[in-house]
């Protein structure tokens, strides 16, 4: 992507910063830790969502079409740094550390998964095939079983640190 598409993302991520900061209260946020097969089950649905959404939108063969769901997501990282601001009020430096590696890696996954669907791209144009869907799907599968070690950690520590605490 272009240095203003990155600049448009982030100004989109600070305006759901400030957004959320309006729409939600202004206080403190205390942070409780607790592990369930339920927070597991929908972190681990939320971090393979965002890995599919990324190669779904890779099938349009351009770099521009990755600002789609980078857009959204980057509305999302706006929103985890509101709540890590709360998270720092309340003073609880357990908390505040959970959450700041937890905005961290959430930050790691899209890159991540960013990097990985221009990759998908630009195999899918070095690519001498025919039928497109072929040429596609041999180029995701191509670049998963590349970075597969790498996406999984990244999505393993989102997961783990998603469910670990829940804020009261």
């Amino acid at each position: 992507m272009r240095r203003s598409t990155y600049i448009f993302l982030i100004a989109w991520g600070i305006i759901a910063f400030l957004a959320a900061s309006v729409i939600f209260k202004f206080h403190p946020l205390n942070v409780s830790f607790s592990i369930s097969d339920r927070r597991l089950l929908q972190g681990l649905w939320r971090g393979l969502l965002l890995l599919f959404v990324y190669i779904a939108f890779t099938i349009i063969p351009t770099r521009a079409a990755i600002t789609i769901p980078s857009f959204f997501y980057f509305g999302l990282l706006g929103s985890y740094l509101w709540q890590f601001m709360m998270v720092v009020l309340s003073g609880n430096w357990r908390g505040i550390v959970i959450d700041l590696i937890f905005v961290v890696s959430y930050i790691i996954l899209i890159y991540c998964a960013t990097m990985s669907s221009f990759q998908i791209i630009n195999v899918v144009h070095k690519n001498r095939s025919v039928y497109y869907f072929s040429k596609w799907f041999k180029s995701v599968r191509r670049v998963i079983k590349a970075h597969w070690l790498s996406l999984t950690v990244v999505t393993g520590a989102y997961v783990i640190l998603w469910s670990v605490f829940s804020l009261v």
